[in-house]
């Protein structure tokens, strides 16, 4: 199957990032693809890199990578 990837960026996002995450696994599940969704969070000051841990640990298809 093939794969696309879909890369966010993020900074201070923490009442958006538990939707956008939902919302991406939503419309990628819709499409015949295998998926990744990488996050990348640029020294967030909020619980932002609290929630990305929480959902990358709950979605294998997301990846987390924190500046």
């Amino acid at each position: 199957m093939k794969k696309i990837s879909i890369v966010t960026p993020t900074f201070n996002e923490e009442e958006n990032i538990e939707k956008l995450c939902r919302e991406i696994k939503l419309e990628a599940e819709t499409l015949n693809y295998d998926y990744e969704h990488i996050i990348i969070d640029n020294c967030s000051t909020d619980k932002t890199i609290d929630k990305l841990r929480e959902i990358s640990s709950k979605d294998k298809n997301v990846k987390v990578i924190i500046n």
